[in-house]
């Protein structure tokens, strides 16, 4: 049976795959179309959004191929690498080569063209001029001595593998995949194609550059008659084939008989001792009798301008794949607005807090330096780690509550402060790293509907409920004892907080506008998103408004300016964010 044929790469075998998205490929590569899928691999032909160019990128799965041993893929890939380094007008650059997940990737340049099998699929009786043959001879000769000069065999040339372009240069690709495929365990022989192998590359002999010198004088014999000398369909029958040896080209191609035929029929010979040494010799030997290998080019050129349109993805399609968020463009910076949020966060919440842990603190550090090294401290800890510095944030409000006495009813206050706090983070366990930012919002910005878009936003309905009416009930009782002079003060605060019902209106109106925020967000775009944070709003100021009226005995009053500044641009911030880096709201729960 035949090996599997390996995939070319840089034009469409069957009509391409526009993809419905752009993924990033390698965290920089925007794959605009799968092509070729098959085989042992696939193609992806991409744009580079780091240097802003069109790059097609062959991807071999290494991860099938469990049989192939550790060193045996290090050899293969090492070559790779090394054919990497060609650098030739008639030889498809590689840019790069990656290894992750299991998979090679050979990162190219794109040739906006066709293969020279699509070329001959198109032309009638799937036969090349004398001129075009003299230019496709010419061309791969030259990548082939360069190539061999490097200590690089190809040894997979055929149709496929040799691509044109709109200018009508012929570009020979792939080099270093038939052995990295090879090694892989895809090939039953040393790499190449049944059909335009050689007997000692079939029987797995000792290759050398004369390997490759068959295989191309195979791929001109099909481009001058338009049929495949060897194609069989196992490696014993090719063999069989060539040891009986091709028609003589002169039978076929009359005009040709002579120095091409017979220079031709010595390449395609069996013993390798009979076959020219170099590319190069045979096309000195065969191109004075062929045809002009300019002619030549110039109607290639001309047979590709009939095929525009056709030959990668559309203006349209590049211009699509240009546009890179900077998300993409600056993968970091979600991390880094997200430390930074912790980290302002902790040190907005410190500065309100550490004034009353003075009593506490004063042994270790002078009033005037209290407030900004605790600041500082809490910000350098939410920016290293948003979990660490939160959970210190947190210490250090059950600390403020306590301040006015060890032994006295402050002390009792603060231990349910605490009770509740671990309460809460044990129902938040897994939420995000935003979470107790969001919870010490609304200290920081002394408005209880502080955590409201920063919760919704970030994380699901349940934790952003808790989060945000942990964090306004927090922010309200603080508001209350912060500066108490005795504990009983501290008690007593406490107690009136609990026998509010504004306050509770407010904790639940905050609960509530952070879980439609979320439940409206979840799942859903940038747009909906947006709208979440609105309604999220609207919400929070009118739980406000009728806080404001059950406090005033059911007369209605307007919120404080200030909660609704702070309601109102805190969604914005979030809205921003998302539009710039994406959405960031976790997976729905289901409960």
């Amino acid at each position: 049976m035949e090996p599997p044929e390996p995939l070319s790469g840089w034009a469409p075998q069957s009509p391409a795959q526009t993809l419905p998205e752009h993924p990033l490929l390698l965290g920089r590569y925007r794959v605009v179309e799968t092509r070729g899928t098959g085989g042992f691999g696939s193609v992806k032909v991409c744009w580079d959004i780091r240097l802003e160019r069109r790059v097609a990128i062959k991807c071999l799965p290494l991860s099938q191929a469990p049989e192939a041993s550790a060193s045996t893929l290090s050899e293969a890939l090492d070559e790779a690498r090394i054919t990497s380094r060609l650098t030739h007008p008639n030889i498809v650059t590689v840019h790069d080569f990656e290894v992750e997940n299991g998979c090679a990737y050979l990162i190219m340049e794109f040739v906006d063209g066709l293969t020279l099998a699509e070329l001959m699929a198109r032309v009638e009786g799937g036969v090349l001029t004398y001129d075009e043959s003299a230019h496709l001879l010419d061309s791969l000769a030259d990548a082939l001595d360069y190539a061999h000069g490097q200590g690089v065999l190809h040894l997979d040339i055929k149709p496929s593998n040799i691509f044109i372009d709109t200018t009508g240069a012929v570009k020979l690709g792939d080099f270093g995949m038939a052995s990295l495929a090879s090694a892989a365990g895809w090939e039953g022989a040393r790499g190449g194609t049944v059909g335009y192998m050689p007997p000692e590359q079939l029987q797995c002999s000792l290759v050398d550059e004369r390997t490759d010198v068959f295989s191309l004088a195979v791929v001109l014999y099909q481009a001058l008659t338009g049929t495949s000398p060897f194609a069989a369909k196992d490696a014993e029958a090719s063999l069989k084939k060539i040891v009986r040896g091709a028609k003589p080209l002169s039978k076929v191609e009359p005009e040709l008989a002579g120095p091409v035929s017979d220079g031709l029929t010595r390449a395609l010979s069996a013993d390798v001792g009979e076959r020219p040494t170099s590319a190069g010799k045979l096309a000195q030997t065969l191109i004075p009798y062929l045809g002009d290998e300019m002619e030549g080019r110039q109607s290639v050129a001309s047979l590709l301008s009939q095929a525009s349109g056709e030959t990668g993805p559309d203006e349209q399609a590049w211009d699509d794949a240009a546009r890179v968020s900077l998300v993409e463009r600056w993968p970091w910076l979600p991390g880094a607005m997200l430390r930074a949020t912790s980290a302002l966060t902790c040190a907005g919440a410190a500065a309100r807090m550490a004034p009353a842990t003075a009593p506490h603190l004063a042994a270790l550090l002078p009033a005037g330096a209290l407030v900004p090294v605790c600041a500082l401290a809490l910000a350098t800890a939410g920016a290293a780690l948003p979990e660490a510095g939160g959970a210190l944030a947190c210490v250090l409000a059950v600390m403020a509550v306590a301040a006015p006495g060890v032994y006295s009813p402050a002390f009792l206050v603060a231990g349910v402060v605490g009770l509740a706090l671990l309460g809460w983070r044990a129902n938040t366990a897994g939420a995000g790293r935003l979470v107790h930012a969001a919870l010490l919002l609304p200290v920081a910005l002394t408005s209880p509907v502080g955590g409201v878009a920063l919760a919704g936003g970030t994380l699901r309905p349940k934790p952003a409920a808790l989060t945000a009416a942990a964090g306004a009930a927090l922010q309200l009782l603080l508001a209350r004892t912060l500066g108490a002079a005795t504990g009983v003060d501290v008690a007593y605060a406490a107690l009136g907080m609990l026998a509010s019902p504004a306050a509770w209106v407010v904790v639940a109106g905050t609960a509530a506008s952070a879980w439609l925020c979320a439940l409206v967000s979840a799942g859903g775009g940038t747009g909906r998103r947006c709208v979440g944070q609105m309604l999220g709003g609207a919400a929070a100021i009118a739980a406000l408004a009728l806080a404001r009226r059950v406090e005033n005995g059911g007369l209605w009053a307007a919120p404080a300016a200030s909660d609704i500044a702070v309601a109102v641009v805190c969604a914005v911030l979030v809205m921003i964010a998302t539009l710039t880096l994406g959405p960031v709201c976790q997976p729905r729960e289901d409960d």
